[in-house]
């Protein structure tokens, strides 16, 4: 049975070992590459972001990223009716990623291979795999997409990381994906 008289407690236990484990937790970079989804084609399933963001990647580290719209007046109900059609019409065999409610903010994620997990949202990697998968609807429209990366030192925590995305998911309130757990 539960002891709801108890809860309060064990919760402010559990938000203060979570405070615990984020406190002093800061990139050792951070880093912004634009992305033109009108250049995206699935003809060129190796566009140059992914090397420079593999050049980019450190072994061992951890990398939290954002995908947001560049420009604030693109009408984001466009692209939300886009990627419902994809998604409902599985396009490319993909699994695409949980819509949520429109915001400039795309996607937030966290990874230890950023590369690897850039290829999939841009819809190049595992088809299985829950991501954006771009490539697959938002090349008809001439949006810049900013890719934000901050990576993380060796030996930051998996679960410091996952407290900092889902804060940075709960601010930006994303228009895919899903939130994590803590």
């Amino acid at each position: 049975m539960i002891d709801f008289l108890v809860l309060p407690t064990t919760a402010q236990a559990r938000l203060a070992r979570l405070s615990s484990a984020v406190s002093g937790v800061v990139p050792k970079e951070t880093r912004t590459w634009k992305i033109k989804t009108r250049q995206l084609s699935q003809s060129d399933p190796k566009p140059k972001i992914i090397r420079e963001v593999k050049d980019w990647l450190e072994s061992g580290c951890l990398y939290l990223y954002t995908f947001q719209i560049a420009d604030k007046r693109v009408d984001t109900s466009e692209l939300t009716n886009a990627y419902a059609e994809a998604r409902s019409a599985k396009i490319g065999e993909r699994a695409y990623a949980r819509p949520n409610s429109a915001s400039l903010c795309l996607y937030v994620g966290s990874s230890e291979k950023i590369h690897q997990r850039l290829k999939e949202h841009l819809g190049f990697g595992a088809k299985g795999t829950y991501a954006l998968h771009l490539v697959y609807w938002a090349s008809p429209f001439d949006i810049e997409i900013n890719f934000e990366c901050a990576k993380y030192p060796k030996g930051t925590s998996k679960k410091a990381i996952q407290t900092l995305e889902d804060t940075l998911w709960a601010e930006l309130l994303p228009m895919f994906g899903r939130q994590g757990s803590w």
